[in-house]
């Protein structure tokens, strides 16, 4: 039987989808059944609390009508009556059973009577909950204000608080009140006074106690999923087994032989279906794979090697016309390696800067031997065209793509350029320079300061020194500097080392 075959059989057999997609609906089902629920019987209780309410503030609503339309309200100015009103709205409150009194006020917002006797006298109570004018059956005209306070501790008996639900009240700027707790997950479910809108009663339920039913019921559904999880995984350890596994081990190989590049490593899977012909075709691709790389090593080491034999021929020849010795690039390239090492650079960049270094003056090969080999100074013109084979080196160099040319392109660029911005072809300064283009520049000038050449006797060394001293943050970097003098005597072995004659 075929690996196709096998496959869409196991998962016919499985049934995954479908598994998973019956799971997943029959536990969002229940889930929002039981949310339905919990919200309906919260909404019921919610509504008999608040009816409840508005029975009880309507009832105060008509009892406060029914006292301003008495007869006795008619003579609230007499000191008698107005204590007689005010026994009858004490009555009313005790009668009632509510916190906060009943207040009778005047036109000049004086309290003429009230439940709460102490206050007869004083002004206008804050903050009235309910106010109903008082008018003359008489004259028609309005003799005063019925107010009752009425603190919101009142609702606090038609609250059936437990420890899991209660409730509280909402005003519309935010502010709560009467709320015994804050749950750290809950539900609510509002509503407003039928008879005084400004004020919502919520009824909230820590969310544990709420879905204590699904939870118990999620349990058993949890039960199920392990079951069918462990079902599933059975059946995935026998498609890993049978079927996945000498794919995943072609895999894992691939992956070893992309990061370690060790192209001799192989699979043994020994099946006659289509992953063993896989797997014999990895083997055979792969060892093909190893000697073509073998070959292609050998043969970029050949590149290399002569890339850096070709880069020093060159560099020689640009010297050679010049009139100066092959030993005056091998000692550059030995004084740029030094420096390089002890400004920080890695080993692998200091090396490819000592193979570099020797294209310095390569762009010399342009120059007219009339300038190139003049023994004495030279004129504005001479000068001119002698600078431009900082120029003329880069234009050789930058188009190639290999990193070796690529330093040498930034060496035979900037190695006349100076720290303090003096130099050219780009009069560049400070770390504007590239670190090939410092470190070149000082190793050259050393070496050919105390080389002979056809139009100069070499220096003798503490005037050299002296120079270095002096061009310390002028002409060179000034830590270069610093490096040469404190490894001194390791440019000096180099140079001893490396001592050539004066050609031609």
């Amino acid at each position: 039987m075929s690996f196709k075959l096998k496959t869409i059989l196991l998962f016919l057999g499985i049934s995954l989808i479908p598994y998973a997609l019956t799971m997943f609906v029959m536990g969002s089902s229940f889930r929002q059944e039981q949310y339905n629920a919990v919200t309906q019987e919260m909404n019921t209780q919610l509504g008999l609390t608040v009816e409840r309410i508005d029975h009880q503030l309507t009832t105060l609503k008509n009892d406060m009508a029914f006292i301003v339309k008495s007869d006795v309200m008619n003579d609230i100015y007499t000191q008698d009556l107005d204590r007689r009103i005010s026994s009858m709205l004490l009555a009313k409150k005790n009668d009632m059973k509510i916190e906060g009194d009943f207040y009778v006020v005047d036109q000049k917002k004086s309290i003429i009577a009230s439940s709460d006797f102490s206050s007869i006298g004083k002004k206008e109570p804050p903050s009235p909950f309910y106010t109903i004018p008082i008018g003359s059956s008489f004259s028609q005209q309005q003799i005063g204000t019925l107010m009752v306070t009425y603190p919101l501790q009142n609702f606090k008996p038609y609250f059936s608080n437990t420890l899991q639900r209660h409730y509280y009240i909402l005003h519309p700027d935010g502010k709560v009140e009467l709320r015994p707790s804050v749950f750290d997950e809950s539900l609510s479910v509002s509503r407003t006074l039928s008879v005084k809108p400004e004020i919502t009663i919520v009824l909230e339920e820590e969310k544990g106690f709420a879905y204590q039913l699904l939870y118990k019921y999620e349990r058993w559904f949890i039960l199920l999923l392990i079951l069918g999880a462990l079902f599933i995984s059975a059946a995935a350890y026998y498609v890993a087994t049978e079927l996945i596994r000498p794919v995943i081990t072609l895999a894992d190989t691939a992956k070893i032989i992309t990061l370690t590049g060790d192209y001799t490593q192989q699979v043994s899977i020994h099946r006659d279906d289509e992953i063993g012909q896989l797997s014999n075709a990895f083997n055979t691709m792969i060892h093909g794979m190893d000697d073509a790389l073998s070959e292609i090593t050998t043969l970029n080491k050949e590149i290399e090697d002569t890339q850096r034999e070709v880069v020093f021929t060159m560099g020689s020849i640009g010297e050679s016309r010049s009139k100066e010795t092959g030993n005056h690039v091998k000692r550059v390239a030995e004084y740029s390696k030094l420096l390089a090492i002890y400004s920080g650079l890695e080993e692998s960049e200091s090396e490819m800067l000592r193979q570099a270094s020797p294209m310095h003056d390569i762009g010399k090969v342009a120059i007219p031997d009339a300038v190139l080999n003049k023994p004495g100074r030279f004129d504005e013109e001479e000068r001119r065209i002698m600078d431009t084979h900082a120029v003329l080196g880069y234009e050789m160099l930058k188009h190639s793509n290999r990193s070796l040319l690529k330093t040498a392109a930034i060496v035979a660029y900037e190695h006349h350029e100076k720290w303090d911005g003096s130099g050219y072809p780009r009069k560049l300064c400070g770390e504007e320079i590239h670190i090939y283009g410092r470190i070149t520049a000082l190793a050259d000038v050393f070496d050919a300061l105390g080389s002979d050449r056809v139009y100069k006797k070499a220096w003798d060394d503490e005037k050299i020194f002296a120079l270095f001293r002096e061009e310390r943050g002028k002409h060179f970097d000034p830590a270069l500097v610093d490096i040469f003098f404190d490894h001194l005597d390791e440019f000096l072995t180099i140079r001893e080392h490396l001592k050539d004659t004066l050609e031609g």
